[in-house]
């Protein structure tokens, strides 16, 4: 199985696409350029979230998203993101910064972080509450916090963590948050960057360095690989589309010679015959 390229060399780190119904399309980060990415029919619109780093954009319900920059979160009541400002600090830590993120199916908003120079065991992972202005780190001794999501029936929830590998689960309760971790995943090609999952609990992985998503069934087994031709570099993959049908793939060039795989930095997609779990919104 092979995606299909939607997009020319659209960023130099596309990450965490997004589909929200009531945009009717699909946003993603160029990350490092501080740019949240729109896809418009045949075109990509590019709007600068004024910070170095963008990190991750996610659908308000009310209307509006909230978007992870270096440093803190920023609101925008518009769907133009043209009144967006910053909201709450993450971490102060100048060494530190925010990747990836995601709303939880009660609203709230997750937000991981790393550290520029990969400190073993130094990011975080915090849940901002709707109504809170203070993030509260949830789980600790990360190395690089990335993708993450929750099985159809909310009781699981899946985190990677790149800098070690390992996909994580944890038993999962709205009141309690994440309890009983334990690995449910470890190896595989790359390395585990983004992730998503379909309406039969299967998870699907962003293999960063491994050139393709690869989908893991409920108990952990792989079942499933999508290859993503001429992108060495994926980095993350949301179900979206009216069906939800429709599985977007984000790709880099970071640490590529120019001239190496001309793909790279493409959006793609693939149609897999199951569909995405609907995305949830902040809602603060």
């Amino acid at each position: 199985m092979r995606a299909e390229r939607v997009t020319g060399q659209v960023s130099f780190h596309g990450e965490g696409p997004v589909w929200w119904p009531r945009w009717q399309q699909l946003r993603f980060v160029d990350m490092f350029a501080g740019d949240v990415l729109t896809l418009d029919g045949d075109r990509v619109l590019r709007t600068s979230v004024g910070s170095s780093i963008a990190a991750v954009i996610r659908p308000r319900l009310g209307g509006g998203a909230i978007v992870a920059r270096e440093h803190d979160l920023a609101i925008s009541n518009f769907d133009d993101l043209s009144d967006l400002a910053g909201f709450v600090s993450v971490d102060t830590d100048r060494g530190m910064r925010c990747n990836e993120g995601e709303c939880d199916p009660d609203g709230g908003f997750w937000i991981g972080t790393l550290a520029y120079g990969f400190t073993p065991g130094s990011g975080t992972l915090y849940r901002l509450d709707a109504g809170s202005r203070q993030p509260r780190p949830v789980v600790s001794g990360l190395t690089i916090s990335n993708g993450l999501g929750w099985s159809p029936d909310t009781d699981t929830m899946y985190l990677n963590d790149s800098g070690t590998g390992t996909t994580w689960a944890f038993d999962y309760d709205p009141i309690d948050g994440p309890t009983h971790r334990r690995v449910f995943a470890d190896g595989g090609p790359g390395g585990p960057d983004g992730l998503c999952v379909d309406v039969e609990g299967g998870v699907w992985i962003a293999r960063y360095n491994g050139g393709c998503v690869q989908r893991l069934d409920p108990s952990g087994r792989p079942d499933a690989v999508v290859g993503v031709p001429g992108a060495s570099k994926v980095t993350a993959c949301c179900f979206g589309g009216e069906d939800l049908g429709t599985l977007y793939i984000t790709t880099s060039r970071e640490d590529l010679p120019e001239d190496a795989e001309p793909a790279a930095g493409s959006l793609f997609s693939f149609r897999p015959g199951v569909s995405g779990l609907p995305t949830a919104g902040f809602a603060g």
